[in-house]
Order: structure tokens, then C-alpha cells, then sequence
């Protein structure tokens, strides 16, 4: 995840980290020029807070986060794109500028997706997923369509997934769940009253769960055992289409299902797998 959405988030920040986090935030431009004497200066704490803080976020120390912190800056400046997410091309271009316009949005999106995610909380998200017994995906509409085939690629590895909200019956499944299974949230926005619903019940049962969504501040993140984050950049009701949240979904499925394969693979779960694939192979062909 970027330092600066870990900054904003404030995730377990003791007063005086929320303090110089605040500060970085607010002087972002002019923190490369920074030294940790002068950090510790200007907000009134000490250069072992400020140690504590990097620490938080991952990091060895001050040097390093300068140092995340410059590529982070220089990442944001090779994306900038005259690609809008919500408008993505124009009515005048013709039919191959529109596709270079898409396909702009494309690069730009999964490089911002990328960017987004951490390698412990990748770890720590196909593990889950590999232990849990059954998978019950939460998705309505436009992303139904990447939790289907999120739910295909893994059936084909013989996990038991379900997607819960796909014939309305997600409170028979929400119920139904336990503490060997887990859920996952599909929601660009984070908004909706039963995912709300749920989520609070799965906290109540110690049932994990996993929210994928650009709303890192929302209720259903916090709530959440585990959240990747997506970019924020589709406005809700000023847009031509779901572009970008669906791109950066579709990867973040896609980079998460690879895990999950890589990781089954190294457990040789494949090897008593096998044999059951190839008798499904044998009666598709019958069919």
C-alpha cells in the first residue's frame, strides 16, 4: 500500500504518530528535503516517535521511507494521463482513438493498482483463502461479472466457492458461514446496507472476511479481517461506464488467484488434485 494512504489512515497511530503523520501529509511536497532532526523539530515530538512511526509503516527507518516516499512521487508523475477514468475519450475521436484512449486507461489503472498493494497482505490474503473451507463472495452488479470469474478460476482448482449475493440470498448464506470459511466483499464504494449487515455479523462470529474497495475509510474496511485497496477515481454518478474500477478489480482478483495457485502448488496440493481434475475433464467431454 502507498505511504501516503497508510499516512491517512492513521491505522493504531498513537496521538504523536497521528501528529507527524499529519504533518508529512500536509508539507508532502517539501518532506524530501526533510531530515529526521528537522521532522522531529517541527512537530514537537522526538526522532524515536518518528522511528516508531516508520516502523508502522513497514519501514527500517527515516532513510527508507525518504526513500519510498521519492519513488512514490516519481511513480504519481509517470502516470499522469490526459485519460479522465469517467469520460475516458470523446465524442469527435474516431473509433481507434477511442481505443488508444482505453487502452491508456488500462495501463494507467493497473499501474495504480500495483502500486496499491502489499506484499505481507497479499501473503496473508491467499492464505486465507487457501485454508478456508468455503468461499462466499459478496458482489452486486458490474462486479458480480469479475466475481464469476474470480469463481471460476478457482473451482478449477477445486475450491468451494459461492457467490452469495447472486440469487439475493446472501442473509441464508451470512448465517450459514463459519469460523472455517470466508467471505469476500467486492464494492467499489463500501456503502451498501447489507454488506453493512454482514460484515457486523461476521466481526460478532469471528468469521474472516476480505473487502476489496477503493473506500479505505469506510465502515466495512475497518471492519474487515483483511482490505486491498483500488484506486478512488470513478465519480458514483458522473461517468460513462465502469472502466477503472472494474480493470483495477479484475486485477487485483487476478493477482490474488495467482497467489492462491502458487501457494497450492508449493503445498503439492495439486498432486491428490489431479486425479479429480482429470475425471471433470473426462466428463465434460462426455457431455
Amino acid at each position: 500500500m502507498k505511504l501516503l494512504m497508510q499516512l491517512s489512515d492513521m491505522h493504531n497511530f498513537t496521538p504523536n504518530e497521528k501528529s507527524i503523520a499529519a504533518y508529512i501529509l500536509l508539507h508532502k511536497e517539501g518532506m524530501l528535503h526533510f531530515n529526521v532532526q528537522e521532522l522531529a523539530k517541527a512537530t514537537y515530538t522526538s526522532h524515536s516517535a518518528i522511528n516508531r512511526l516508520t516502523h508502522k509503516l513497514g519501514l527500517s527507518g527515516f532513510k527508507e521511507f525518504i526513500i519510498k516516499l521519492a519513488r512514490e512521487f516519481q511513480q504519481d508523475t509517470q502516470n499522469v494521463s490526459n485519460v479522465d477514468p469517467n469520460y475516458p475519450f470523446s465524442l469527435e475521436e474516431t473509433p481507434l482513438e477511442v481505443a488508444m484512449d482505453i487502452a491508456e486507461l488500462m495501463k494507467e489503472t493497473i499501474a495504480k493498482t500495483h502500486a496499491y498493494l502489499d506484499n505481507d497482505l497479499l501473503v496473508q490474503t491467499a492464505g486465507l483463502l487457501v485454508q478456508a473451507k468455503r468461499i462466499f463472495i459478496y458482489a452486486l452488479g458490474d462486479s458480480q461479472i469479475r466475481a464469476k470469474s474470480f469463481q471460476n478460476k478457482l473451482i478449477k482448482i477445486n475450491k468451494y466457492v459461492v457467490i452469495a449475493t447472486e440469487l439475493y440470498e446472501w442473509a441464508y448464506h451470512t448465517v450459514n458461514l463459519t469460523e472455517d470459511d470466508c467471505a469476500i466483499f467486492l464494492t467499489y464504494h463500501g456503502k451498501s446496507p447489507i454488506y453493512l449487515r454482514a460484515a457486523r455479523h461476521f466481526r460478532q462470529e469471528n468469521i474472516p472476511f476480505i473487502t476489496i474497495t477503493a473506500a479505505s475509510q469506510s465502515e466495512l474496511a475497518q471492519l474487515s479481517t483483511l482490505c486491498i485497496h483500488v484506486p478512488d477515481d470513478e465519480v458514483k454518478h458522473a461517468k460513462i461506464g465502469t472502466f477503472s474500477s472494474q480493470i483495477a478489480f479484475e486485477y487485483a482478483l487476478n493477482v490474488i488467484y495467482s497467489c492462491i495457485y502458487k501457494l497450492s502448488y508449493e503445498n503439492k496440493e495439486f498432486t491428490a488434485k489431479s486425479q479429480k481434475n482429470a475425471f471433470i475433464t473426462d466428463m465434460l467431454e462426455d457431455v
